[in-house]
């Protein structure tokens, strides 16, 4: 499947969770903060319902992304990569650090204020899974803030990815699944520009403004 853009990929996938979530009247968006979230946006907008963030900041070495970090210092890495490049556990360590530090910027940067998961079903969206690392660090942050139902939302993924995230996600809604090593962004979108910063920040108070209930 391709998508014109993310926008519409959003209107997309905002249809199958109406379609494929009864009591979604009762769940909480959570938006990974980055600079292509053009999907979470629609589907936030679409749906109306409760919208908090999560800053997630990827590790990168030699231009491969190894580790993600969250504003509170949640973590996941790919272990096998990190033996492949032959990385110095300290290098590990600096890289994790600066990441963090910059999630913590984020949240403190956008004013953001952080909603209580206790118990409540919440729904991850991302725009595309490739390597899972951003899911399941999305996953571990919930879990560890009590979040009694987790849903992952996404029109692209790779196929063998959500085999292993299916083990912790409660369900996964994706409008196209595919099994490709050459899994790149333009064959699924035909229009994939990122944000700036300055976007990304009128976006969030945009949401706050439409009264969205932003936590």
């Amino acid at each position: 499947m391709i998508f014109e853009n993310r926008y519409l990929a959003g209107e997309h996938l905002s249809i199958l969770i109406k379609n494929k979530i009864q009591d979604i009247d009762w769940s909480i968006i959570v938006w990974i903060l980055k600079w292509w979230a053009q999907v979470t946006q629609k589907v936030a907008e679409n749906l109306q319902l409760k919208t908090t963030f999560l800053a997630v900041k990827w590790v990168q070495y030699k231009n491969y992304k190894i580790w993600v970090v969250t504003q509170d210092g949640s973590t996941v890495f790919n272990k096998a990569l990190i033996w492949k490049l032959w990385i110095d556990t300290e290098k590990v360590k600096e890289l994790e650090k600066v990441s963090f530090e910059e999630a913590k910027n984020d949240k403190e940067r956008y004013d953001l204020h952080f909603k209580n998961f206790e118990w409540k079903t919440v729904l991850v969206v991302d725009d595309w899974v490739v390597s899972g690392l951003t899911a399941a660090v999305a996953w571990r942050y919930l879990k560890q803030h009590w979040a009694s139902r987790l849903i992952l939302a996404t029109p692209v993924a790779n196929s063998k990815i959500l085999e292993a995230l299916r083990k912790f996600y409660n369900e996964i809604i994706v409008a196209d699944a595919v099994e490709d090593r050459n899994f790149w962004l333009s064959k699924f979108y035909m229009s994939y520009y990122s944000l700036w910063t300055e976007d990304i920040y009128e976006i969030i108070h945009k949401l706050k403004d439409k009264n969205l209930r932003i936590s």
